[in-house]
């Protein structure tokens, strides 16, 4: 949906509900004290969803039948249903409750997490959906409100630029990523480089043994571990560096997937040469 369904705004951003892998579920209202249910609620039909920042209606989808079975079978109809008609397909059969993310208790509500948000940077979470969350019984539309003004801010302080956020960034220059370029492509590359470094001087490289702990490494064997360990290091090099660099970043693909295979094909050699 390239639309906003509440204020037909196009300036949508793609997310999550819950996280990137497992949706988050929709708990109807009405639910009975006495009811055996196993997760509560209607878990979303995908961990997808959508944005809009004009109104801040954050939205997915739920399976329909399973939303109506689990109303029919745990909840308190009186408590559930509602007058209002849904933003998709303008029906009245709207369920009220809650969407919570397996992530989080469930008095807290679950948050929105952009696409597009950087490795290393420090941030429980995207913005928190406020009031209570709606679903349409009959296009499984669910959707929630959160603050504009604190989404377009989260965005541009934490994500990259890219299809899905590109228009939070109209009018405001995306931020450098300079947290991820020095901790991660220099920092933390430096480790494994350094490491590399230091096994072809002395000549040994030490790995995890089957029965001995650690094992010493010598000659040939240890030469291609070490150079395994700097080709991870040009790996995190390529991929936090160059990927954020505006001139570097449309060159890092083959730069590495060639060192992943120099670094794969390294400790399998030294696997083989090892313990076989």
């Amino acid at each position: 949906m390239n639309q906003c369904p509440q204020c037909n705004s196009q300036r949508i951003v793609g997310g999550w509900l819950g996280t990137d892998r497992a949706p988050a579920m929709f708990r109807p209202a009405g639910l009975r004290s006495f009811t055996v249910t196993q997760d509560g609620g209607a878990r979303l039909a995908t961990a997808d969803a959508s944005a809009c920042l004009d109104c801040g209606l954050v939205w997915g989808d739920i399976p329909t039948k399973k939303l109506r079975e689990f109303i029919e079978k745990h909840c308190r109809s009186s408590d559930s249903v509602s007058a209002t008609q849904c933003l998709k397909c303008s029906s009245n059969r709207i369920a009220r409750g809650k969407i919570i993310g397996d992530h989080r208790p469930a008095f807290l509500p679950v948050v929105f997490e952009p696409a597009g948000r950087r490795a290393f940077t420090f941030t429980l979470g995207g913005p928190r959906l406020t009031g209570e969350a709606l679903a349409c019984l009959d296009c499984g539309l669910a959707w929630n409100p959160t603050s504009p003004e604190k989404l377009r801010k989260y965005i541009q302080r934490y994500c990259d630029k890219t299809s899905d956020n590109e228009v939070a960034f109209e009018g405001c220059e995306p931020s450098s990523g300079w947290k991820e370029r020095w901790i991660g492509g220099i920092g933390v590359a430096l480790i494994p480089i350094v490491y590399g470094v230091y096994c072809l001087y002395t000549g040994h490289a030490y790995v995890l043994g089957r029965r001995h702990g650690f094992v010493d490494l010598q000659g040939w064997a240890a030469v291609v571990v070490a150079i395994a360990w700097i080709a991870l290091g040009a790996f995190l090099h390529f991929e936090y560096f160059w990927g954020r660099h505006p001139r570097l970043r449309s060159r890092r693909g083959r730069l590495k997937a060639a060192v992943m295979v120099v670094f794969i094909g390294g400790w399998v050699y030294a696997c083989f040469r090892h313990f076989f």
